[in-house]
């Protein structure tokens, strides 16, 4: 069985690993989490990033090379980055402002850099977010990832639910107001995980000789919704939290006047909380579990965790 670690673990490997999106969390996360297996597995982890931010900084305190690539940029110039890695890990560039169909450029350009490994992050049914203006790239990503799939040597297709840490952006308004505000159905059912149980299991994909590659569906323990989430962060936060249903619009001005999330980022927390009233984001599996060996982080032990952050 052919595995990311056996590529990593080959004489002829560059002992490199390459996560795109580092300057938004998701892959922030991923490549934090590669640079606790740097020395061991590998002898590089490259960052790649649209816009220089303090998580930027942070992968390059720790020891992250750290390369400036956009869509804009083109296949040439994306693949050049990739050829010195052995893995690359494809997490969406939302930030880009070219984010759009011509993102799974960052997909394709793996092919053109002859990359023997490749992962590509997306999210739980993303075949059927196709009515959801910022989801559709993914559906364009997964797509280039099937077409060249069958010409690298090891690949995995990881789709994730929604992330229960996007609640960190509304810490102060969940402090102040003690109330949860999102524009979702607060009854619709969803699994949320916890950011870094995804990144971990990921990592774990990549230097783990008895995982194989493949198609994972990453969610959490459970199915919840909004209200109960709520109710969840009461019992840890000892405090009165209520979940309200709000305007789309209002979320979005709140994020770009109180956060300062650029326009894609906004929009597509806004398409993912549509589609989660919608239905789409439902699913619920064992695959995070598998990959972890072990028991993920519950939506209460997230909050029990993080109590602090949600806290006057």
């Amino acid at each position: 069985m052919v595995t990311f670690s056996s590529l990593l673990e080959s004489p002829t490997a560059y002992k490199a690993v390459l996560v795109t999106g580092c300057d938004m969390y998701a892959g922030y996360q991923i490549a934090l989490d590669a640079l606790q297996h740097k020395g061991k597995h590998y002898k590089c982890v490259y960052a790649v990033y649209y816009k220089e931010n303090d998580m930027v900084h942070h992968l390059k305190k720790h020891g992250a090379d750290c390369i400036k690539l956009a869509v804009a940029d083109g296949a040439d110039a994306i693949a050049k980055a990739y050829s010195k890695a052995d893995v690359v890990v494809v997490v969406p560039p939302v930030s880009d402002d070219h984010w759009g169909k011509d993102s799974c450029v960052f997909v394709s350009a793996a092919e053109k850099a002859k990359v023997k490994g490749l992962v590509l992050c997306s999210k739980i049914n993303a075949d059927q977010l196709g009515n959801l203006p910022m989801l559709q790239p993914l559906i364009q990503m997964e797509q280039a990832y099937h077409d060249i799939k069958g010409k690298i040597k090891v690949a995995s297709l990881v789709r994730c639910s929604l992330h229960i840490d996007m609640l960190w952006l509304f810490r102060d308004q969940i402090a102040s107001d003690r109330k949860i505000c999102l524009p979702a159905n607060g009854q619709a059912k969803f699994a949320p995980l916890v950011g870094s149980d995804a990144s971990h299991a990921l990592c774990r994909m990549l230097v783990d000789p008895n995982i194989p590659a493949g198609t994972y569906q990453l969610t959490g323990p459970e199915q919840l919704d909004f209200e109960t989430v709520a109710q969840h962060a009461a019992s840890k936060l000892d405090e009165e939290i209520a979940y309200s249903q709000i305007e789309r619009k209002d979320m979005e001005q709140f994020l770009k006047d109180k956060v300062k999330l650029c326009d894609n980022h906004i929009g597509y927390i806004g398409d993912m909380l549509e589609a989660l009233s919608k239905g789409l984001l439902d699913k619920c599996t064992s695959d995070l579990e598998q990959l972890l060996g072990k028991q993920p982080m519950s939506v209460k032990k997230y909050f029990e965790k993080n109590a602090n952050d949600f806290k006057p």
